[in-house]
């Protein structure tokens, strides 16, 4: 009898240890696989963080640049409208009217495939995360209200090119040259004329509204760059 309990029990023994081996590669092969999966995921999130750090760095800079280049066409339309109100005309027969503004295109394509792809969880730094789901709301914003205001700006520079046409002394310049050439403006009839004035003071107004709305891009750009840098371990 216990020689054929003992018989009986070895291939339960053998079967229970090929069984567990199997276990084992199986758990092994897992752990291998979620490995290489996390490897994989960390190295498509710094990828994503790399693109991103160049992009908002070009957009930074445009950024600037926008902001210096309307804030001198906000500073000539309320120096010409000061000039107009208080009767003091330039000098000569000339006049430069101050028109159009600084072209600001943020380069957001990486943030939207990130935000609304889903690969937004492969970020593990929370904080970075959250900054950047609030970006892109910020920046969707601001883009309409810039689109208003260059809406305006379009609707003001036609304007004041018309009242510009009015006041000019170059029919017999134009005649002359074969129609080549601008000419000479009657200054003190163009700061005269309300639609003139008027629309330059649309013009001063939309480059305040998109003046205030870029320098509300600036903080947020910044401190993104900054994560970003700390994400990737740059100084």
């Amino acid at each position: 009898m216990n020689r054929e309990a003992s018989g009986l029990s070895l291939p339960w023994k053998r079967l229970f240890a090929e069984l567990a081996v199997i276990v084992v590669g199986v758990l092994i092969a897992l752990g291998a696989d979620s490995w290489w999966e996390k490897r994989q995921e960390r190295r498509q999130a710094q990828e994503y963080v790399q693109q991103l750090l160049v992009d908002f760095r070009e957009t930074e800079r445009q950024l600037h640049n926008a902001i210096a280049g309307d804030t001198r066409t906000f500073e000539m339309a309320s120096r010409v409208v000061d000039r107009a109100f208080r009767g003091q005309f330039p000098p000569t027969d000339s006049l430069d009217l101050p028109t159009g503004y600084h072209f600001f295109h943020p380069l957001t394509g990486t943030l939207t495939a990130l935000v609304q792809g889903g690969d937004l969880r492969l970020l593990d730094d929370d904080t970075l995360r959250f900054e950047l789901v609030a970006y892109s709301s910020l920046i969707a914003q601001t883009e309409t209200v810039l689109r208003h205001a260059e809406t305006l700006v379009w609707h003001s520079a036609e304007r004041i090119a018309l009242g510009r046409a009015r006041h000019s002394h170059s029919a017999l310049r134009r005649a002359a040259s074969r129609g080549s050439g601008w000419g000479q403006v009657d200054v003190a009839g163009a700061l005269n004329d309300p639609e003139i004035i008027s629309a330059l003071q649309v013009q001063a107004m939309a480059s305040q509204i998109r003046l205030f709305n870029l320098r509300h891009l600036e903080q947020p750009t910044s401190r993104l760059i900054q994560l970003m840098q700390a994400e990737l371990g740059e100084q």
